[in-house]
C-alpha cells in the first residue's frame, strides 16, 4: 500500500494535535503534514510529537487559511515536495461570543464566517489540484454534532453558548455536501469529534482530544468504502453516522 500524503490544517494544538498523533499511532507509515499558521508552532508540535514517540514521517507547512496568499503558497509547496497530496483535513476553526451589548455583532459572524466556511471552501477548491493526482483522494471537514439540525431540532443537546459558531458548522456540512456533488472523484467525509476539553473551549470538555481524534482515525484508516460521504461520530465506544 502506497504511503500517504496527509495535511491537517490547525495541526499545532487541540483536536488537530491530537489528530495527527492518533493517526500517526495507528499508521506510521503515512506522511504528516501539519499546517499551521506560523512555523515556529509547526516546529514546536513537531517536537511535542516526537517526544510522545511519534516516529512518522512529519512535516510543516505554513497556512493561514484566512489568507489568500498564504494558502497559495502552501499549495506550492506541497506541490513541489510531494506532487500530491491524498487526504486534506480541514481542522481549523474559530469561535467567539457575541459582546452582551451587540456591539461586535456583525463582525463576530463575519469572522467566524470567514474562518470556518468561506476559509475551508478556498482551502479546498485549493488543493484539489493537487488531490486529483492521489489514487484515494479525501477531504475530511472537522464538523460539530451543534451542526446536526436533526439532533438540535429533537432537543438533543442544550443552548448553544456561540449561535455563530453552530451556525457556521451547519454551512460547513452543506458545503461539504455540495463539494462532493461537483468533485465525484474526490471522497469528502464530515466527523464530529464530540465535546473535547481544549483551549477552544476553555479546556470544559468531557472527552480528551485523543478519544475525539478517534473518529478521524476510523474514517482515514477504513477502505474507501467502508464509511460514505456522511457525517460520522464515535459515541460510546461505536461509530455511527449523526444526522443532518
Amino acid at each position: 500500500m502506497e504511503d500517504k500524503i496527509i495535511l491537517t490544517t490547525g495541526a499545532n494544538r487541540g483536536i488537530g494535535f491530537a489528530i495527527v498523533q492518533s493517526l500517526a499511532n495507528a499508521a506510521p507509515h503515512n506522511t504528516y503534514v501539519l499546517a499551521c499558521r506560523s512555523p515556529s508552532a509547526g516546529a514546536q508540535a513537531v517536537t511535542q510529537l516526537r517526544e510522545a514517540g511519534i516516529r512518522s514521517n512529519l512535516d510543516t507547512v505554513e497556512l493561514d487559511i484566512t489568507a489568500d496568499a498564504s494558502i497559495a503558497a502552501a499549495v506550492e509547496q506541497i506541490r513541489s515536495k510531494y506532487r500530491r497530496l491524498d487526504i486534506l483535513i480541514n481542522n481549523a476553526a474559530i469561535a467567539r461570543i457575541v459582546k452582551a451589548d451587540d456591539a461586535d455583532f456583525r463582525a463576530a459572524y463575519n469572522e467566524i464566517f470567514d474562518a470556518n466556511v468561506t476559509s475551508v471552501a478556498l482551502t479546498t477548491t485549493s488543493f484539489l489540484s493537487l488531490l486529483r493526482h492521489s489514487d484515494d483522494p479525501r477531504v475530511i471537514n472537522v464538523s460539530s454534532a451543534r451542526a446536526s439540525l436533526g439532533k438540535s431540532t429533537r432537543g438533543n443537546l442544550p443552548p448553544t453558548i456561540s449561535l455563530p459558531y453552530c451556525v457556521s458548522k451547519t454551512a460547513l456540512n452543506m458545503l461539504t455536501v455540495e463539494m462532493a456533488k461537483a468533485e465525484s472523484g474526490v471522497l469528502f467525509q464530515v466527523v464530529s469529534p464530540g465535546h473535547c476539553r481544549t483551549a477552544f473551549n476553555g479546556f470544559r470538555g468531557e472527552k480528551e482530544p485523543l478519544d475525539g481524534a478517534r473518529v478521524v482515525v476510523e474514517v482515514v484508516v477504513g477502505e474507501r468504502t467502508a464509511f460514505g460521504s456522511g457525517f460520522w461520530e464515535i459515541e460510546e465506544g461505536v461509530m455511527r453516522e449523526v444526522a443532518w
